[in-house]
């Protein structure tokens, strides 16, 4: 399984980018540094899969980043303080960004394994959307019946 060895590669190596990023001595400076590294891996997953993972997506990456972010958030806090709260904060920054980009990666590496994403399914989707949205158009009187016909005949006939 190439995509397998290959993912778990990848996830090595933008774990360690993360932590490295959690070092990041200025507070928040970090926090912007590790979740973007997060979301540069799981698109990379995404792609490695053939996955769109983005807009589609959001609403679930949003809910692992936040529930990610408190815990990094207080340990870039102790950042503030001088001497042992900053060497606190980045151990515990580099350590809780570790995980929560590992646990991030393999929770998206489980979905996309499970359900490989279908092409045509997802066209089809498309599909059915924007002929809602003709019909939608037509009903509130913004393409006349003749308009409508036409332009549901050229998208029925592109597929």
């Amino acid at each position: 399984m190439q995509s397998r060895a290959s993912a778990d590669s990848m996830i090595r190596d933008h774990v360690a980018t993360s932590v490295a990023a959690a070092a990041i001595p200025i507070p928040i400076v970090d926090l912007l540094a590790v979740t973007a590294v997060q979301l540069s891996l799981l698109r990379r997953l995404g792609r490695l899969y053939g996955a769109r993972v983005g807009i589609g997506a959001q609403g679930a990456l949003a809910v692992g980043l936040l529930g990610a972010a408190l815990p990094r958030a207080a340990a870039s806090a102790l950042k503030f303080l001088p001497g042992i709260g900053w060497v606190g904060g980045v151990f515990a920054q580099a350590a809780l960004s570790g995980a929560a980009t590992w646990a991030l990666a393999n929770a998206l590496l489980d979905r996309l394994e499970e359900s490989p994403p279908d092409r045509e399914l997802e066209q089809g989707a498309d599909l059915a959307r924007t002929l809602e949205r003709l019909e939608h158009l037509r009903r509130r009187g913004l393409l006349d019946a003749v308009e409508y016909e036409r332009l549901r005949a050229d998208l029925l006939d592109a597929v």
